[in-house]
């Protein structure tokens, strides 16, 4: 990629992180940001859920994604590239939901929009190297007019998805309790539920359009790039949309909950693509086994 694609790659990023807010903000004068004063107690599995989701969970698969990034760095190969971003949008999201929890007991929109739009980028950039992994193993240039059948199919069937959380009633849920002595704060704001059940879902509805357009203008051209790039993008937009909507219909009115499978989730997706580069890419982790016969 030349110096004027990335220039014009990191407005775009920009662009997609600031108007959202712009736009929430000029038509309702505001994020919506304001004090919490219900109460609602918690159970002590409720409190452990939350202290293990925090302070052990999180610190984990954060740590393995700093690994999965050190041994990602450098890797020529696209697949790997888009991999390596993907985890570095991931991890900068998750530090801005640590900011969040640890120091503003989850009342910073700032942060926590921070961190939505990082796991945004994040899934995005996974389903790109997904797309690349398959083009690699498939080989779908081979076999162009099938590929691109399938692709005119999916995209369209995609698409359709996002009308899911377009249909998702909105209620803001916001209550202050206590986490072992410690006042704490749970909050579904406004602003979270506009942008991940609206915005979102229109924004993959325009890159699903883009990428459909720009494979059917090209009638006898394999799957063009850009089409790929779309297509990922409205993926990205889509699943983390629907991931936060089913968390928050699911647990509207314990939010304890909410943050403890979103965890334990997000765990699972670290874990998983550590297991799958130790499987496919072995030698990614020579390393180890090096320092396991030094030690020896």
């Amino acid at each position: 990629m030349n110096s004027a694609k990335k220039i014009i790659l990191l407005f775009f990023i920009v662009l997609g992180m600031t108007l959202p807010v712009l736009v929430y903000g000029a038509e309702h004068g505001g994020l919506g940001s304001g004090e919490i004063e219900s109460f609602r107690p918690m159970s002590a599995s409720q409190q452990a859920a939350q202290v293990a989701a925090g302070l052990y969970i999180k610190p984990a698969y954060m740590l393995i994604t700093v690994l999965l990034i050190a041994v990602l760095a450098g890797q020529p190969a696209r697949p790997m590239r888009a991999l390596f971003w993907g985890l570095i949008a991931f991890l900068i999201g998750e530090t801005f939901c640590a900011v969040n929890f640890i120091v503003y007991r989850h009342q910073s929109l700032v942060s926590e929009y921070l961190h939505s739009y990082g796991m945004v980028l994040a899934f995005g950039l996974l389903t790109y190297s997904l797309l690349d992994v398959l083009d690699l193993r498939l080989h779908p240039s081979a076999h162009p007019v099938l590929s691109r059948q399938i692709a005119l199919f999916s995209i369209p069937m995609t698409a359709i998805l996002a009308f899911l959380p377009l249909t998702v009633s909105t209620a803001p849920t916001d209550y202050q309790t206590d986490l072992f002595g410690v006042s704490y704060s749970y909050a579904r704001f406004g602003f979270y539920q506009w942008y991940e059940s609206r915005l979102l879902p229109w924004i993959a509805l325009a890159c699903m359009a883009f990428a459909w357009a720009a494979l059917w203008t090209r009638q006898k051209a394999p799957i063009p790039p850009v089409t790929k790039m779309f297509f990922s993008a409205g993926v990205g937009a889509l699943g983390f949309a629907i991931f936060r909507v089913t968390l928050g219909a699911l647990y509207a009115q314990d939010l304890v909950w909410f943050e403890f499978w979103e965890e334990l989730t997000e765990l699972m997706m670290v874990v998983s693509v550590t297991f799958i580069l130790w499987q496919y890419q072995p030698e990614l982790f020579a390393f180890l086994r090096l320092r396991r016969r030094s030690d020896s």
